[in-house]
């Protein structure tokens, strides 16, 4: 088994890797009219590229304008004495959310607001961080994952995150695995815009979005799949909070976070309407051996739930870089036989 490690882990190298990752490679919006959205959600939500101004690593500590809610003032015309007409001096505050907007998400956006208010992102464009994935001994496929710059969204600049998994060539004799994912985040609030997953698996080929419409404060999802043959078509919709981010744009919420011994954040991830609730503690700083050798690492736990359920294998550990650039070196997931882990091996 150690030799058949081996012999898989060097089955790759980083110019290899460097390949998925095209430069002038431009954002395929095509995807959303073959996944059946209609017209206007494809203008919303398409992507364009541009040549965006150098991000810094130090923004405005005003990346939240306000902790609340906005709130938008309604004037009511009263009546005088006359009949006439004349203008309240007391406007009426309407909120934000829709009347039948959940309560359990209300109180959800009290606890995550103080999250999105402490962070501060760090961006580096083209980065690419690549770790092998391990199972039972063996490295069964590798992970890479990378920023990709500033995109516009109509007129509103997003940033592109971007990650792709692909089996073990031995391991693709047993099961082949090549999966895209690309994710667009507003720039200003850092909560997610659309999410395109692209699966090309040997038993199935899916398709799937995911548009988050924080205006109106809802998401659809949508997925067309063929397993086994068998061709399937589905699509979701729910509210989302106030406050939320996308599962693969977690990974540089949470970069960005302060990360201080015992902080605790609470983080809603949308995924195909549902809202999962990840609560992220920061247990320490510790030295741990990863294949490209010793490293001090940030070790994260999160633990996540449905609201109004638990998942019962949602536990997560992460371990980052204990730097400025706060890499992701190290993963550990439990599934049901055992555990998986994914180590950094090589980046940028």
């Amino acid at each position: 088994m150690l030799s058949l490690s081996f012999l898989t882990s060097c089955a790759w190298n980083s110019k290899d890797v460097s390949k998925w990752f095209k430069a002038d490679k431009e954002v395929d919006d095509s995807q959303l009219s073959q996944i059946g959205i209609d017209q206007q959600e494809v203008d919303k939500f398409s992507v364009q590229e541009v040549t965006p101004a150098p991000v810094t690593t130090n923004p405005p500590k005003t990346l939240i304008k306000s902790s609340k809610p906005e709130v938008k003032p309604i004037i009511k015309a009263k009546v005088d004495a006359k009949g006439k007409k004349k203008e309240s001096s007391a406007p009426v505050i309407k909120s934000i959310y829709p009347e039948d907007y959940p309560a359990e998400l209300k109180e959800l956006d009290q606890k995550t607001k103080s999250t999105w208010e402490q962070f501060r992102p760090y961006l580096n464009k083209d980065e690419k961080i690549m770790l092998d994935v391990d199972y039972m001994g063996m490295t069964v496929g590798k992970v890479v994952v990378g920023y990709r710059g500033l995109k516009m969204m109509g007129d509103k600049p997003v940033h592109h995150f971007q990650a792709f998994f692909k089996s073990a060539p031995f391991y693709s004799a047993i099961y082949e695995i090549d999966d895209q994912l690309d994710t667009f985040v507003d720039s200003e609030s850092f909560t997610s815009k659309r999410y395109n997953l692209i699966q090309k698996e040997s038993s199935q080929n899916v398709n799937e979005v995911q548009l988050y419409d924080r205006e109106l404060l809802k998401t659809s999802a949508y997925q067309k799949a063929v397993k086994n043959k068998e061709e399937s078509s589905k699509k979701w919709e729910g509210p989302i909070p106030h406050w939320y981010i996308d599962p693969l744009s977690v990974l540089w919420l949470l970069r960005g976070m302060p990360l201080r011994n015992g902080e605790v954040y609470t983080i809603p991830v949308v995924n195909k309407a549902k809202v999962l609730v990840v609560t992220a503690t920061v247990e320490k700083r510790e030295e741990i051996k990863i294949k490209s050798g010793k490293v001090s690492t940030i070790r994260v736990q999160a633990s996540s739930q449905y609201t109004g359920r638990t998942l019962k294998s949602g536990d997560m550990t992460l371990w980052f870089s204990d730097d400025q650039e706060r890499r992701l070196l190290k993963m550990q997931a439990k599934i049901k036989l055992g555990s998986i882990y994914a180590e950094f091996t090589d980046g940028k």
